[in-house]
């Protein structure tokens, strides 16, 4: 299952970002908690090398708890600041006031210098991590078109959140090509890959592998499956047994079923599930 998607558009919005970043003191990078290593983008090392980087893990409330902890512990040994979120019930408040701590020696050679100065921050990441949704929230309003598949987000644009701070959306960037078929499995599995390039039915059979592995009572309760005793395909057809997902002559709509599982698991109607761990 060979999944790769970079279209023209976040090559054109990578030179755009890039030449922004002058105006810019801190570099927001929303990952997705289910999936933080799957989730960052290898080339913004390169972009953001000059910059000072604040990482938070969002859709928290998705992923396994445990799990999102030993990211933050992982991160916190590797010095980057890291914080986890949730854009649709997190605290806002305490995400401003650690965006402003991780910006605080930057802040403090300003006023050294005599700078009374607005910190402009620019929030990115890959498709669908939440970037629109979390500025909507810091705002208090519903400035950005924000919704859970990729592409809204078409251009950059400023958000003022008050007086002291602003901060540049920009559109979910991926890059040119994944070298493991795994992270393009996953990164599709979190909807940050455009459903019509996907083998929906392949990937729910990644999904169900996966889930095997990791949460089989789970998978086996959600879905009233008898056995888990059977290939990821004799899966996916119990499935639609369970569901009464049936075409004409009795034959499993086995393309509905798949689509259910990928859109139970962005969901979170799975439970909390994290799709990685930290080395």
């Amino acid at each position: 299952m060979d999944i790769q998607w970079y279209p023209g558009h976040m090559a054109k919005a990578r030179r755009q970002l890039k030449e922004k970043l002058k105006t810019v003191d801190l570099v927001i990078e929303v990952l997705d908690a289910r999936a933080p290593a799957s989730s960052l983008n290898p080339d913004f090392d390169d972009l953001f090398s000059h910059k000072t980087r604040f990482y938070v893990l969002n859709k928290a409330d998705l992923a396994d708890e445990n799990i999102t902890k030993n990211w933050l512990c992982y991160f916190k040994n590797q010095k980057i600041r890291a914080v986890s979120f949730s854009a649709t019930r997190g605290n806002v408040e305490l995400l401003k006031k650690q965006i402003i701590d991780c910006a605080a020696p930057l802040l403090r050679r300003y006023r050294e210098k005599g700078m009374n100065k607005t910190l402009r921050c620019a929030i990115v990441g890959i498709p669908n991590v939440g970037k629109s949704a979390i500025l909507n929230r810091l705002s208090g309003e519903k400035k950005l078109k924000e919704g859970n598949r990729p592409g809204v987000t078409k251009a950059l644009q400023w958000a003022k959140i008050d007086e002291h701070l602003e901060i540049m959306d920009t559109p979910g960037l991926l890059w040119p090509k994944f070298q493991e078929e795994r992270t393009g499995a996953v990164v599709a599995l979190i909807g940050s890959v455009k459903l019509d390039i996907l083998d929906e039915e392949a990937l729910a059979f990644y999904l169900i592998g996966f889930l095997k592995q990791t949460a089989p009572a789970l998978l086996q309760n959600r879905y009233q499956l008898d056995s888990l005793d059977k290939n990821d395909f004799g899966l996916l057809e119990d499935i639609c047994r369970a569901r009464g997902f049936l075409l004409k002559g009795g034959v499993y709509d086995t393309e509905r079923g798949a689509k259910t599982l990928l859109d139970e698991f962005k969901n979170g109607r799975l439970g909390r599930l994290s799709l990685e761990k930290p080395e």
